[in-house]
């Protein structure tokens, strides 16, 4: 598939002008995308819920960790069973989480004031026992408000290079060979 926007066929429009047709696609683009994707209000901070769960896990500090999930992220598990588990994969995996990029959280749609429910986009650099090269994951966080807290409700991971593009324009997918820092 072609992923090249040719604009020779609607170049018509406008008398044939193709500047003209070209300026119109590109903020047609700009438009589309502004309206897909709503920044939060800055009174509104779910990226420092995610902070401090990638913090405490990061640090293997697991107990911590789980002050900043929901019961949907931890599939319902008691703290001593999650952080079991965490335990299990982070420290018998070997995992260590190099950086994190939290970006700006964005709206949900149809959610546009982020008072209880936002997307925090998220650039996580890791390695493990099995990845030892070490890998750039492109990561969607589901924060939900719980009280006066903000929470991971669920992590998407992204892997198609259109929609890391659509949410992380301003990032290069790296090449998978040589990553360890």
């Amino acid at each position: 598939m072609n992923n090249i926007l040719n604009l020779a066929s609607v170049g018509y429009l406008w008398g044939g002008n193709m500047r003209l047709t070209c300026a119109f696609a590109i903020l047609a683009s700009i438009s589309f995308r502004l309206m897909a994707e709503t920044p939060c209000p800055l009174k509104e901070d779910p990226e420092l819920g995610l902070e401090g769960y990638l913090s405490a896990m990061q640090k293997h500090r697991f107990e911590d960790a789980y002050g900043f999930v929901t019961a949907n992220m931890t599939d319902g598990k008691s703290m001593e069973d999650w952080v079991k588990q965490q335990q299990y994969f982070y420290i018998g995996g070997e995992v260590v989480i190099f950086a994190m990029s939290i970006r700006d959280a964005i709206a949900v749609q149809g959610v546009e004031d982020c008072k209880a429910q936002a997307i925090v986009p998220n650039v996580l650099k890791s390695r493990d026992k099995f990845n030892n090269q070490g890998t750039t994951e492109f990561e969607l966080y589901k924060m939900v408000k719980e009280g006066d807290a903000w929470k991971v409700d669920s992590l998407e991971v992204l892997f198609e290079e259109t929609e890391i593009a659509k949410w992380f324009p301003e990032d290069r997918i790296p090449e998978f060979q040589n990553q360890h820092p």
